[in-house]
């Protein structure tokens, strides 16, 4: 692509025109891969962006060139953070800022390296691009471990080592030298070397961390149902326990199973016991379980009577809030249910006033 060409539409045009193939993988609310068709109906604002998260899209771009031989090079990768309109709409205006600094960071490097004498290879993002961002360790380490099967290259070194612990060899009790990319790897390639099933007799003996950091891989997995039963089982104790961070992890793991009943089993369980107050709870269900959420009537109205009583106050219910509200299938839900509660005499004085200031930092906001 020369300096001097018109700049192309869309940020997946604009790679495309450059002979690259292009994947996109959406890495807010779940680390799942975008089609290119959806992508581009997202960037000509023609649907909204599906599961905005933070009033943002943050999206994993995965670009790469092929040879002759048809292998890859020059692979490369972006992480970039747009903001979204009311509509949950992509702002164009961050997106072709971003395109014009990569069109002129591009020209500057293809005329620096046709001034040495070498042939320009494809655009890099300069690390103070301020549309780019950095996800965090168990995310990025869920990206890489599924590019890495997406594309049919091997796992990392680190996914032998996962691989045994996780077998009970050396003992559960020594997961400290356990690498979070192993683990990453051995949840992305569950239908690989019997792993399912040794994640299974697994999950029962783990640790609270090593158990907390494989949900978290798990969460942008479509786990098995028998997988999804031990997690339930293992939320159970935890319940019983009073053990909330273990609880917050185990629902982040079973909300993409592909049997999702287990899923509202499991939120029911929860909204019913007292760990139900706990805000690290109530995010996870927010962030990784909306869709149940919008899936019942009955788990909404409990999920916000619970984060009405929320230890975290005022603050911790106008942000899980402010974040749902962005989902389409779910603003208008919320704020019937949030009606119905307050007009009903369903809540207690306390949950009112929460209920009363939301309202008027939405009219405030508006």
């Amino acid at each position: 692509m020369s300096e001097t060409a018109i700049p192309p539409q869309t940020l997946c045009e604009f790679l495309q025109q450059s002979g690259a193939q292009v994947h996109v993988f959406d890495m807010g609310r779940r680390l799942v891969e975008i089609p290119t068709e959806q992508m581009l109906a997202i960037e000509c604002q023609q649907a909204p962006y599906p599961q905005p998260f933070q009033r943002s899209a943050m999206l994993g771009v995965l670009f790469y060139y092929q040879n002759k031989a048809g292998n890859s090079t020059e692979q490369q990768i972006w992480f970039l953070k747009f903001p979204l309109d009311e509509q949950g709409l992509l702002s164009l205006e961050a997106r072709d800022d971003f395109l014009r600094r990569i069109i002129e960071q591009l020209a500057e490097q293809t005329l620096a390296k046709r001034e040495a004498g070498k042939n320009p290879q494809a655009p890099a993002m300069v690390g103070d691009n301020p549309h780019g961002f950095t996800p965090r360790d168990d995310r990025m380490a869920s990206f890489h471990a599924k590019v890495a099967k997406r594309l049919g290259q091997p796992p990392s070194r680190f996914y032998a080592h996962a691989r045994d612990y996780f077998s009970g060899t050396p003992g559960f009790d020594q997961w400290n030298f356990v690498g979070l990319q192993g683990i990453a790897d051995v949840a992305a390639r569950l239908d690989e070397d019997n792993n399912l099933a040794t994640i299974i007799t697994a999950i029962p003996q783990l640790p609270a961390t090593p158990l907390a950091a494989l949900c978290s891989c798990l969460e942008n997995e479509i786990i098995d149902p028998a997988l999804g039963s031990v997690l339930g089982i293992r939320l159970e104790h935890a319940l019983q326990e009073g053990d909330a961070a273990t609880v917050a992890a185990v629902l982040r793991g079973l909300s993409h199973g592909s049997d999702q009943t287990l899923l509202h089993k499991a939120i029911h369980s929860t909204l019913d016991s007292e760990t139900g107050n706990n805000v690290e709870v109530l995010a996870s269900i927010a962030g990784r379980a909306w869709q149940a959420l919008a899936h019942s009537d009955t788990h909404h109205r409990a999920f916000l009577q619970r984060l009405a009583l929320c230890e975290a106050g005022q603050g911790a219910f106008d942000n899980i809030m402010a974040d749902l509200m962005f989902l389409p299938c779910l603003r208008r839900p919320l704020l019937n249910s949030l009606r119905h509660l307050r007009d009903r005499g369903e809540c207690t004085a306390q949950q009112a006033m929460i209920i009363d200031n939301f309202f008027q930092s939405l009219q405030t906001t508006d």
